[in-house]
């Protein structure tokens, strides 16, 4: 047995430098490089790379590490600008609140700013990190264009000000005007629970308030479905289909909240804001292209086949993401773009404390990359050649290695060698 051992331990330090070497010549070849991340520059032409990795893909989405890394926040927003210029993308959905978001858009089309608007309903690294600010100015601008760009949301966790204010006046005015039957004494339950929901984890009600309020979140569904076609943007709010995901969300959020769900807390999370997705694009916006901004969590296609020793890695073992979802609904027609560097800074979005980049692993894609020189890479995983096709570490969130076939967890990774933090 030492023998074997032995001569197992001495082939080791070989194996990594042939494939290293395999991995690196491979990069090298075929990552395209990003001559800019800065919206400023508008000279797309380093961006062809992506029109040709994405094809005729009706929806892209974009990642990111951490929420943290305002480098990834510009460059998103550079590759939005060529997206909906150049390409013809209209549609424009972010990971936070299904009614925050649409609730707001609503008022920029009314007159507000966007800007003005996203503080305390975007999620909160969103709202109000200046590396936004160009991407909200943009939005702003091309509102008085003959091509606007339209904002939604598809989170299903409300956490911001307009659920916490908003939400029940304006379900109650709905249901008022169309369905005033449900404006019964479970519905006075339903109503008083959920702002407090919204606003913290912490809070679980009694027993006889929970069963009366997935009582009446399942005679809601029952009533909303039975009128769930919408097709008019403009006027989502008055939508019998737009209330029926808003109770999904909930009662998701709830069941989560509440310590009800069974494995993975966060698969409950991420199904719904598929469908809410998969509504707002076969329904709402048909026909048309959207650009999707979550975390490369969110976007991945699987996470089922993924190794790695990271503090994330058992939570990533049982995690189902949205994007699992997205791919199986529209095959090809979306396009999951992650993303991630190898030196450089970030800001945790929860201890708001600037973090470094930790080195990258001798042998992982991100070392590959970096061995490049190139300042920011894009590298298409569709159409990936046998070296990718095989288990490579890489990161998949909060710069965590693991071993996967990556091109089965993304469509491609879109590299910034060095990240710099949000500033707020």
């Amino acid at each position: 047995m030492k023998k074997v051992i032995i001569a197992v331990c001495c082939l080791v330090p070989f194996l990594p430098t042939k494939a290293q070497q395999a991995l690196e010549t491979y990069v090298h070849k075929h990552a395209a490089a990003i001559a800019s991340t800065d919206p400023a520059n508008t000279d797309y032409t380093d961006l062809y790379a992506l029109k040709q990795a994405i094809g005729n893909s009706r929806i892209v989405m974009l990642g990111e590490q951490t929420h943290g890394e305002g480098s990834t926040f510009l460059a998103k927003t550079r590759i939005i600008q060529y997206l909906h210029e150049q390409l013809g993308f209209e549609v424009l959905a972010f990971e936070s609140g299904f009614y925050d978001v649409n609730k707001i858009w609503g008022n920029v089309q009314a007159g507000a700013s966007l800007k003005e608007q996203a503080p305390n309903n975007l999620f909160y690294m969103y709202a109000t990190s200046e590396q936004m600010y160009p991407l909200f100015n943009y939005v702003q601008q091309q509102l008085k264009s003959a091509n606007p760009i339209t904002v939604t949301g598809f989170e299903s966790q409300h956490s911001g000000a307009k659920a916490i204010n908003e939400m029940m006046p304006d379900m109650t005015q709905f249901l008022f005007d169309h369905y005033p039957g449900e404006l019964d004494s479970d519905w006075k339950v339903f109503k008083a629970i959920c702002p407090t929901l919204f606003k913290t984890r912490n809070y679980k009600p009694d027993t006889d308030s929970m069963t009366i309020f997935f009582r009446k979140t399942h005679l809601l569904k029952l009533t909303l479905a039975s009128n769930n076609a919408s097709s008019d943007p403009q006027s989502l709010l008055n939508k019998a289909g737009f209330w029926y995901r808003a109770v999904c969300s909930i009662e998701s959020q709830a069941i989560r909240y509440w310590g009800l769900a069974k494995g993975n807390e966060i698969n409950y999370r991420d199904l719904q804001m598929a469908d809410n997705l998969i509504w707002l694009a076969d329904t709402v916006y048909p026909g048309k292209k959207i650009i999707v901004w979550a975390h490369n969590g969110h976007i991945a296609n699987t996470m089922g086949n993924s190794e790695g020793k990271g503090g994330l890695q058992d939570f990533y073992n049982t995690f189902i993401p949205m994007g699992a979802k997205l791919k199986k609904h529209f095959g090809n027609n979306v396009y999951a773009l992650g993303f991630s560097g190898s030196e450089g800074k970030y800001m945790d979005y929860v201890s708001l404390k600037i973090m470094d980049v930790p080195p990258p692993q001798a042998g992982s894609i991100e070392a590959a990359l970096a061995a490049t020189n190139k300042p920011a890479a894009l590298l298409d995983y569709r159409h990936a050649g046998k070296v990718l096709q095989q288990n490579q570490v890489a990161c998949i969130g909060d710069f965590m290695a693991a071993t996967a076939v990556w091109p089965r967890i993304f469509d491609g990774l879109f590299f910034i060698r060095t990240s710099t933090p949000v500033i707020r």
